[in-house]
């Protein structure tokens, strides 16, 4: 289910990108020499999904170094959300089957990006090569669930126990999300990215990048989110869309002066 999930949310992901991408024309006949560029993503990842803010500066031609920072929530290929049955009466809600831990991950990190393709004409794209690292941390909460005691007919909330002496079968549907907040754990650790950027943008001006990569995640303590899966390392591949806008104070004059004209053409 998860992954089905994953998949149509890749798919609007791209259609959304290939509207903005069929929009508009090159407006300034060059990319600024120098320029700060703020981009937006959103992350599709192997184990999760998350979103992305980098500042960018460009030091020459081909070279642009940046920073990041980014949030995700990891899942496990694991996770499958069911339905127990025997409890309809209490009108329950799906669940995950013997997660531990919802995990949020923090990242902030300093990279490089070098364009080895450049673009040719306004439908071209240029494709860059992307390398950054820096400081990971996950918040880990403990998952707790809502059970039906047979002997007492009693509901309880507990964590999930693998060695249950009722096989788990007796969980009705997922404890409010406030519980367990008081047990809140953090893992501090590092991260390092390798990946590759296609940026369609039309105008000279903006970005519009599709990104595919991969991200290694190294903690010092282990990260549990299916039971008896305990992890310090935790490689995934990403795909990503990120946008933006270029800031150069000269050519972004004579762009609005460009702007200007075309609209007095157009009156």
């Amino acid at each position: 289910m998860l992954i089905k999930k994953q998949i149509l949310l890749l798919v609007c992901l791209l259609c959304f990108s290939q509207l903005i991408f069929s929009q508009g024309e090159f407006n300034t006949s060059r990319e600024p020499d120098s320029y700060n560029l703020n981009s937006y993503g959103i992350k599709l990842n192997s184990n999760g999904f998350g979103l992305n803010y980098s500042f960018q500066q460009r030091k020459h031609y081909r070279l642009r170094r940046l920073i990041e920072a980014e949030y995700n929530y990891f899942t496990d290929i694991k996770e499958i959300r069911v339905i127990n049955e025997q409890f309809q009466v209490f009108n329950q809600r799906s669940f995950v089957f013997g997660k531990i831990n919802a995990v949020h991950n923090f990242k902030v990190g300093y990279g490089y990006k070098r364009m080895f393709f450049e673009k040719r004409d306004n439908n071209s794209v240029s494709i860059h090569l992307l390398g950054s690292a820096g400081f990971s941390f996950c918040i880990s909460k403990p998952v707790y669930y809502k059970r039906y005691n047979t002997v007492t007919e009693d509901i309880e909330y507990t964590k999930f126990d693998i060695n249950s002496p009722t096989g788990n079968y007796d969980i009705i549907s997922k404890a409010p999300i406030t519980m367990g907040l008081s047990e809140i754990t953090f893992q501090p650790g590092l991260y390092a990215k390798l990946g590759l950027e296609f940026d369609f943008a039309k105008d000279i001006m903006r970005a519009s990048v599709l990104s595919i990569g991969i991200e290694f995640d190294a903690y010092l303590k282990k990260i549990e989110i299916m039971s008896e899966k305990r992890q310090n390392f935790i490689p995934s591949l990403y795909i990503m869309y990120s946008f933006g806008k270029k800031y150069n104070s000269v050519l972004n004059r004579e762009y609005r002066k460009e702007q200007r004209k075309l609209e007095r053409k157009n009156k």
